[in-house]
């Protein structure tokens, strides 16, 4: 584990005091590696230190019990969190990490007890400029086209919609970056503050102070906000404030759990808000997943497989010549893929959907329509990126049904497919 100790570029300032060895090594690679979260279990005689890197979780050090107590002493000790061998609940503290740039490095630590030994889990936050550049994401020229119309607008509510870990956050804040904030009130509402948005108001909940996500979204209507973020709809109240706050001339965008877009307006309706309330609020849906990118470094090139070909022809894609498979390089730690970038979906409300939105229709016949006015579903663009040269067939396998394109309907792609 000593490699990141090797990499001139890391330049991290650290106190030694405060991150002594192992812990010091231990997020240097991880940091290195691009690690989004350590982890740290509890196994028979000891613990298993894992990196989830890129949405995948690679075992990277087994300790015995007498290392992985002093790992998370020191854990203990940089962070704030109870030194305590009684400890009776789950705990929560926070380290900081600066690099000689001056960027901050936040890392979210949780503690919890497991029949007498403790388990951890470190989330490493961190959002280089590039992220919130909307054109680093993947999206497509026409995807571009639907969210800066949308972004232009500036009222209406724009959900962005995914799954746990599908990079909902990321794109907000991108598309909240892309405007000029200095000349906008800007507020969010969020659990919590991932990052800092330079000339934006972040709240963050606090139940145990009364600040609830609806307690917070109505303190910022009355602060007389431009745009207005919102971390996650997951309560009826709070749907429906952000809604009538799109109504009401704001720009809200605002991240929820669900499928495909479709799927995005079922579960705002399942929260409590009336379709008529949707149909008026909504003016744009991005769903969306998180796929791995190959290593430009030591991808290898081959020709499609006949599946392979039958998807692209099913999917009305140009059949390339060759497509790519992941190896494994040093650039890459051997993993074959370096970074992550979207799949995507973007839904435009017009006139016509949200007039089906606001008759209650079901989500599949919501899906054809939106399929039938060109609304291109995650899976094909997928496809593309697999055409593209950005990611592999195996890369699309984990990530949707992709044997399940084939079962394609008259009117569009299967749900199964999309799924």
């Amino acid at each position: 584990m000593a490699e990141a100790n090797k990499k001139n570029s890391m330049n991290l300032i650290i106190d030694e005091a405060l991150y002594p060895d192992p812990l010091n090594t231990f997020i240097l690679n991880a940091i290195y590696e691009e690690a989004t979260d350590i982890h740290l279990n509890v196994v028979d005689g000891g613990m298993l230190v894992l990196f989830r890197v890129d949405g995948i979780v690679h075992e990277k050090r087994r300790l015995s019990q007498k290392e992985g107590r002093k790992l998370l002493n020191q854990i203990k000790a940089a962070a704030g969190v109870s030194a305590s061998k009684s400890l009776a609940a789950p705990q929560e503290g926070q380290m900081r990490w600066r690099d000689d740039d001056q960027r901050d490095k936040n890392i979210r630590v949780t503690i919890v007890p497991m029949d007498g030994e403790e388990c951890g889990h470190l989330r490493i936050l961190s959002m280089p400029e590039k992220e919130l550049e909307m054109a680093n994401l993947g999206f497509s020229a026409e995807h571009m086209k639907s969210i800066t119309e949308s972004l232009d607008s500036l009222s209406g509510l724009i959900l962005v919609a995914g799954i746990t870990g599908s990079g909902k956050t990321t794109t907000m804040y991108s598309m909240t970056s892309s405007r000029d904030l200095s000349s906008l009130v800007a507020f969010s509402i969020e659990d919590p503050v991932e990052f800092r948005l330079p000339n934006s108001q972040q709240l963050e909940v606090n139940e145990d102070h009364g600040l609830t996500m609806y307690q917070g979204l109505r303190t910022i209507l009355r602060m007389d906000p431009d745009l207005i973020m919102v971390g996650e709809i997951r309560d009826r109240d709070s749907a429906i404030v952000a809604a009538r706050a799109a109504m009401s001339g704001r720009l809200v965008l605002a991240t929820i759990h669900s499928q495909d877009a479709a799927a995005a307006v079922d579960a705002l309706h399942y929260l409590g808000v009336p379709y008529y309330i949707i149909s008026s609020s909504l003016r744009l849906i991005v769903a969306q997943k998180l796929i791995r990118r190959l290593c430009t470094a030591c991808a290898r090139a081959r020709e499609p497989y006949a599946e392979e070909i039958e998807v692209f022809e099913r999917a009305g894609i140009e059949i390339p010549t060759k497509i790519f498979d992941p190896v494994g390089c040093e650039q890459c730690n051997g993993y074959g893929y370096k970074g992550r970038i979207g799949m995507f979906e973007t839904a435009l409300i017009t006139p016509d959907a949200a007039h089906k939105i606001a008759s209650g229709v079901h989500d599949e016949q919501l899906r054809r329509h939106f399929r039938d006015n060109g609304v291109v579903p995650l899976a094909i663009d997928g496809i593309t990126k697999v055409a593209d040269g950005i990611t592999s067939t195996q890369e699309l396998f984990q990530r949707c049904n992709f044997p399940g394109l084939l079962a394609e309907t008259q009117s569009g792609i299967s749900e199964e497919a999309i799924i």
